[in-house]
Order: C-alpha cells, then sequence, then structure tokens
C-alpha cells in the first residue's frame, strides 16, 4: 500500500515538472502572425486576430492598448469596422487590462483593412487608425 502511495506521488511530480514545459509549447511562436503595432501618441495599440490567421468570415479581433507599451490603457471607447464599410461595432472591454474584443466579417483578407477607432472616455479625443490584413506577417517574415 506504502509502494502504490509513492509510486503515485512520483508519477504526480513528474507530470507536474513537465507541465510547464507542455505549456511554453503551446505559447505563441515566432510564426503566430500578428499585424503591425500602432501608435497614437504614448498609446501603443496591437492587434491580434482569432484565428491568428485571418480568413474569410467572422474573425475575433483583439485590441490591446498600452501606455508606453506596458501600463494597461483602459479609458478608451474602442470600436472596430472594415474600412469603407458605414457601421461601427464597439468593443467589448476584456476588464481594466487594455484588451478589447470584437467579432467583424472579413471578406477579403488580401483587400480589407481594419479601422479601429480610439476614444478617450474623459476628454473625447479620437483617433482612427488602419490595420492593412495582408500586413499580417510572422516574426520570420518581417525580420527577412
Amino acid at each position: 500500500m506504502l509502494a502504490e502511495r509513492l509510486k503515485r506521488v512520483k508519477h504526480s511530480c513528474v507530470i507536474l515538472c513537465l507541465l510547464p514545459l507542455l505549456l511554453i509549447g503551446c505559447a505563441g511562436s515566432d510564426d503566430t502572425p500578428t499585424l503591425p503595432i500602432k501608435h497614437w501618441g504614448d498609446i501603443e495599440v496591437t492587434v491580434e486576430t482569432r484565428p491568428p490567421k485571418v480568413k474569410v468570415g467572422m474573425v475575433e479581433f483583439v485590441v490591446i492598448t498600452a501606455t508606453k507599451g506596458v501600463k494597461p490603457t483602459n479609458e478608451l471607447v474602442v470600436s472596430l469596422r472594415m474600412e469603407g464599410r458605414e457601421k461601427w461595432h464597439q468593443a467589448i472591454q476584456d476588464g481594466f487590462l487594455g484588451v478589447y474584443r470584437r467579432v467583424v466579417n472579413v471578406r477579403d483578407p488580401a483587400k480589407d483593412v481594419l479601422a479601429v477607432k480610439l476614444r478617450v472616455k474623459r476628454t473625447d479625443d479620437e483617433k482612427i487608425l488602419y490595420f492593412p490584413l495582408a500586413q499580417q506577417k510572422t516574426r520570420t517574415e518581417t525580420a527577412q
């Protein structure tokens, strides 16, 4: 009975030691496509997509905003649309982490341009940034 318990503890320790390595393997790599980072004053705006490579159909856009690239910017109202279409879609703020999410229909990943409208809540300052979907590249492609 003691031998079985020791065997289970040993197996649990092995699994716990391997788990971080498995999680690191699941993290984004240099081959995860990204759109170029844009700036508005000292706010850095990063856009990620789900699925990672943009395709025709409904795509979730995750807008990440950070002041000086470090501190989350959560005093914004973020809206998205494909350029050339009239209707803006307000993104949902994901906590106070400077993360905003919205699903938008993509018709042609090679030609569509994502427009991201940022509005500061207290001052009503506003800026529209443009992210051509065709510029989505992996870090290794960008380095070449």
